[in-house]
C-alpha cells in the first residue's frame, strides 16, 4: 500500500506569492478549468444576494437608510440576481445533460455574457 501512493501525483498546495499565480493554480494546474470560478461565484452571489434581501427589506419596510440606497437596493440586486439566476440554469443543464457537461467551460463564458447583456441592458433602459 505504501508503494501505491507514492505512485498518486500530490497535488501542489502552495501556489507562488504573486496572485496572477491563483487564478493560474487553479483554473489549469488543478485541472478544475472555468468550473471552479463558476462555483465560486456562485456561493458568493448567493451570500451577496442574501445581505442585498436584508437590505432591501430593511429600507423599504422599515425605513432603515442605505449608503447609495438605489444602487444598493435594486440595481445590485439586479445585476447579482441576474449572475445567479443564469449559473444555476447553466448548473442544472450540466447536472441533466451530456452535452452541457461536455462543455461546462463554454456555458460559464455564455453565462458571464449573459450577465453583462443584462446589466448594459438595464443601465441602458433604466440608468444607474
Amino acid at each position: 500500500m505504501g508503494e501505491q501512493e507514492d505512485r498518486v501525483p500530490r497535488e501542489s498546495r502552495n501556489p507562488a506569492a504573486k496572485p496572477g499565480n491563483v487564478v493560474h493554480w487553479v483554473t489549469h494546474a488543478r485541472r478544475r478549468g472555468l468550473g471552479m470560478w463558476a462555483w465560486l461565484l456562485h456561493r458568493v452571489s448567493a451570500v451577496t444576494l442574501i445581505v442585498l434581501i436584508v437590505l432591501h427589506v430593511m429600507a423599504n419596510q422599515f425605513g432603515f437608510i442605505v449608503p447609495g440606497r438605489r444602487l444598493v437596493t435594486i440595481d445590485l440586486l439586479l445585476f447579482v440576481g441576474s449572475f445567479h439566476l443564469y449559473n444555476g440554469v447553466r448548473v442544472i443543464l450540466v447536472e441533466f445533460t451530456g452535452w452541457a457537461a461536455r462543455n461546462e467551460d463554454r456555458l460559464f463564458i455564455v453565462v458571464l455574457a449573459a450577465t453583462l447583456i443584462t446589466i448594459a441592458a438595464w443601465i441602458v433602459i433604466v440608468g444607474l
